[in-house]
């Protein structure tokens, strides 16, 4: 063991040591201080300020958890209170005029809603202040109140246990945000206010997601594996922290997505942003919750399910120089009841394609006249669910989603040609929950996705067809169930388990012949979250203090099992601060195109090369070089730290900060060594050693010779003299295997402030991304390299900040985009690539009530300019072999230039 590891190793012990400590300790002095704790008075101090601000300082003083929406309490003021009095009189005197209702739950949980809240709502209620203001949690009270004024039905009961009941990205425990994980959520509002039109228009402009990878634009100039390979799927992805599309868990309401092209990674563009709720992105490993590829982290889009009306869509957007437009159309129709709820969304798509010769930079630059920068797109997309709940406890849900995507788009990489691809995504998902006991809650559900791609190259140069066709399905298969295991003095000690089971397959094929690739999983997965002090029980120095641990094992039919845990504490020194840290192993499995069980797709190479350290003195050197795929190979592991804090002064209402540092080692990564088995020879071939087998016995020799691809060189005089293969003297395995290491650490940084004033509310926003080191090694004996701010690599700087006015149904907001400066290194003489920042405005007015008119009530239109003053992006020198230069850096840039959108909605 190294060095390294060994400190790391220590480290793990000390904390772990700590942790323990401090539980064992924190029950000694809890114990001690519970009766005074329970003993309590109910005295309150409480200025006049905005509501928002006063349910806070509410929740700390009365001791209780309060659940509410921001949109329902902004820009209300409340009046002082203050002296001894019940907790109903306290709430009652906040909100006496607001026309919102409150109640106290069972638990103890207050809630606060407008009177026209539906079941469905009320749970998105829960689901947005877990998610957005986490920091702002207080520990639930474990014991009901006497005497509580209560008018409400059975019905109101119902939708008060929902908002409990949730369940946020990052967590299996209803009720419990992950406050110890990094987490960033976009609301449905803040997504209308992007301007963008797309998932994947919303997901470019995050710091924390790489550009690098399989893109709809010019994907096929980058030199990645992954987007060449798939430069034919014309798809988008996520690729959080730049580990690989195939390290970004993506999801659908918390389930996962059948992969798109080589099974390697999900096309978020077949999502529909009309049928978005919200966005949540955690950036921490979370393999031991969620399994395979959450190495990078997690994106889970959450699907609208509470709209109860009709609302339809109409959307226009251009570039300004150029002959590119958008068209979206979408028509979502919703219904709730007292016991469930119903909804229904229907969006069409269509962009025009975006050729070369629409920007000056990339014909400077070389490309090919004929090459489309942004493919042609036509998209439908279909989503329904329905909710409703039973007698006895039990509530079913089902949802389901249908898109159909065609593209177009000329290419140009070796040679011209047309490429057409027609991808159909089938998703469903049904299930129950139930009640067990006390307030255990049970949940068995089934899914199955399917991802079909069509595709086929029609070359301009000589009359030569290729298509292709494949196939992704998922079959998933869980139960879990979760609820209080026992109460401390902090609050409930709260259990997750539960088992799952998943099928994956993968059918390619063209009009000659077809394989079938398929593999089964069995996972076991269990979470624990203990709150050690709460507003119960806090001692001076400890306001709040929780842990919790989560571990997943998972059994795969074709390679093995892997185990992975997750640790995380939050603590609280004051009220205003939550100090946060996790640690964690994640892992990817090996996809179903990388093994080869029956060796079909081995090959091998035979031939000379002059070789000046050759063992025979000779200089010589006869050489066997095996290709394709190993037959077995070990999931890709990492190991992931991140240390942060959330802080929200009371002396600054509105203001939140948010810091995290992360460290991730991702080890073990599936690679092949070199383009070709003579790269190693040619270049520096120390970095290979391991992969060298010197006089390697005829049982190794007999497995290249033997092979469906071997080809004999040395026939050819440039690589002769004729050999024989049994005098092999080097054997070099080129196969794809564990070997590649990639390291990275960094830091984000958010900050938000809401101000109301008369003349409106202002808001502020900065969200960035700054990189200390991104470093690759090819293979175990090869150097770290640290590629950040290189092309086609993350850059060590990016940010995105907003500033925005809201009043009477008016919002303006104007967005800067910075992508720092970095260096071309393709050529021998380094270059500058120039910092790039945009500017992007959004204005819209909600015509909300204001209006008698029934066409004109709940009108909302809207202006949106992305990249206002139309800066190209930053211009590269040369391409990587053997793809042409389109002028500029795809994994840090857009082609896309300025672009002008408008949009009408109206809520029937």
């Amino acid at each position: 063991m190294s060095t390294a590891k060994k400190m790391l190793a220590k480290v793990v012990k000390s904390r772990c040591l700590f942790f323990s400590t401090a539980i064992v300790t924190s029950l000694v002095i809890n114990s001690q201080v519970v009766s005074q704790v329970n003993d309590r008075a109910d005295h309150y101090d409480i200025p006049a300020q905005p509501l928002e601000d006063s349910l806070n300082a509410f929740a700390r003083q009365a001791d209780v958890e309060v659940l509410y929406t921001s949109d329902d309490v902004r820009a209300i003021e409340a009046p002082a209170i203050s002296g001894a009095a019940s907790r109903e009189q306290a709430i009652a005197r906040l909100l006496a005029g607001t026309g919102l209702t409150f109640r106290f739950t069972d638990g103890g949980t207050l809630i606060v809603r407008a009177p026209d809240k539906t079941s469905a709502t009320a749970a998105r209620a829960g689901r947005i202040e877990m998610a957005r203001v986490a920091q702002q949690r207080r520990a639930v009270a474990t014991v009901g109140f006497q005497g509580v004024e209560d008018n409400d039905d059975q019905e109101d009961r119902e939708k008060d246990k929902d908002m409990e009941e949730m369940v946020v990205t990052g967590s299996n425990i209803r009720g419990i945000a992950p406050d110890s994980s990094p987490l960033f959520v976009f609301e449905r509002d803040e997504i209308e206010r992007s301007g963008f039109g797309t998932v994947e228009q919303l997901l470019e402009v995050l710091p924390q997601n790489f550009g690098g990878g399989a893109a709809p634009d010019t994907s096929g100039t980058v030199d990645d594996v992954d987007a060449v390979a798939n430069f034919g799927r014309r798809a988008s992805t996520v690729n959080l922290r730049g580990l690989g599309a195939d390290s970004t868990l993506v999801l659908i309401n918390g389930r996962r997505l059948a992969p798109t092209g080589n099974a390697s990674f999900v096309d978020i563009s077949v999502i529909p942003l009309s049928a978005v709720e919200r966005v949540e992105v955690l950036t921490d490993g979370a393999s031991a919750i969620y399994g395979s590829d959450a190495v990078g982290g997690v994106v889970n889009f959450v699907l609208r399910d509470d709209y109860d009306g009709a609302e339809t869509l109409l959307r226009y957007g251009t570039v300004t120089d150029g002959s590119l437009d958008e068209y979206k159309a979408g028509q979502t129709v919703g219904r709730s009841w007292s016991s469930g709820n119903a909804i229904m969304s229907y969006e069409y798509l269509r962009q025009d394609n975006l050729p070369v010769t629409d920007r000056d930079f990339a014909v400077d630059a070389g490309a090919r006249p004929t090459f489309d920068l942004l493919p042609e797109t036509e998209r439908h997309s279909i989503f329904a669910s329905v909710n409703q709940k039973l007698t006895g406890g039990v509530e079913v849900f089902a949802e389901a989603a249908y898109t159909n995507r065609d593209v177009e788009s000329n290419s140009g990489t070796r040679f011209a040609e047309r490429v057409t691809v027609n991808i159909n995504n089938y998703f469903f998902s049904g299930g129950a929950s139930f009640g067990l006991v006390d307030d255990w809650q049970g949940e068995v559900s089934l899914g199955y996705v399917v991802n079909n791609s069509d595709s086929k190259r029609q070359f301009v140069d000589f009359p030569v067809e290729i298509d292709g066709e494949l196939d992704n399905s998922i079959w998933t298969a869980d139960a879990k169930a979760d609820g209080t295991v026992f109460h401390l003095p902090g609050g409930q000690v709260k259990l997750a388990a539960g088992l799952g089971y998943r099928e994956e397959e993968l059918v390619s094929g063209n009009s000659v012949s077809s394989t079938t690739l398929d593999r089964s999983v069995v996972a076991a997965f269990g979470e624990l979250f203990i709150p050690v002090f709460s507003e119960q029980n806090r001692v001076p120095g400890i306001e709040r203090l929780e842990f919790s641990v989560a571990g997943r094992f998972e059994d795969y039919s074709d390679f093995g099992s892997t185990t992975d845990p997750k640790l995380g504490v939050l603590w609280s020194p004051v009220r205003d601060l939550n100090l946060r840290g996790t640690y964690g192993t994640s892992f990817r499995a090996p996809g179903l195109t990388d093994t080869d069980p029956d060796d079909s797709g081995l090959g091998a190479t035979l031939f000379n090369f002059d070789f000046a350290d050759a063992p025979n003195g000779t200089g010589r050197i006869l050489i066997l070089g095996l290709v394709g795929q190993a037959r077995e190979l070990d999931p890709e592991e990492s190991t992931t730290w991140t240390v942060g804090l959330d802080y929200q002064p009371e002396a600054v209402p509105g203001l939140k900060l948010s810091a995290t540092y992360y460290d991730i080692e991702f080890d073990n990564r599936i690679a092949r060594p070199a383009q070709s088995v003579v790269t190693p020879f040619r270049t520096n071939p120390e970095f290979f050693t391991p992969l060298f087998t010197f006089d390697p016995t005829p049982e190794q020799i007999a497995l290249g010779v033997n092979s469906p691809g071997f080809f004999d060189l040395t026939t050819n005089p440039t690589f002769g003299p004729p050999s024989d293969p049994a005098d092999t003297e080097l054997l070099f395995d080129n196969r794809l295997q564990n070997i590649a290491i990639t390291n990275t650490n960094g830091v984000d940084l958010s900050v938000s402030y809401w101000l109301p004033t008369d003349v409106g509310e202002f808001s502020f926003a900065f969200n960035g991304n700054y990189v200390f080191n991104f470093e690759e090694a090819i293979t175990v004996a090869s150097p770290l390299l640290d590629v950040v701010d290189t092309v086609f690599n993350p850059v060590d700087l990016r940010f995105r900040a907003n500033v925005g006015w809201v009043k009477d149904g008016f919002t303006a907001f104007a967005y800067i985009n910075y992508t720092d400066s970095y260096t071309d290194d393709q050529a021998d003489m380094e270059t500058k690539v120039d910092s790039w920042t945009t500017l992007d405005l959004f204005f819209s007015y909600n015509t909300g009530d204001r209006f008698s008119a029934w066409w004109l009530r709940d009108l909302k239109v809207s202006l949106s300019v992305q990249n206002v003053f139309d800066n190209d992006p930053p211009s590269i020198s040369g391409p990587p072999s053997p793809f042409f230069s389109v002028g500029y850096d795809p994994a840090n840039a857009t082609p896309l230039n300025r672009f002008v959108a408008f949009q009408i909605s109206k809520a029937w």
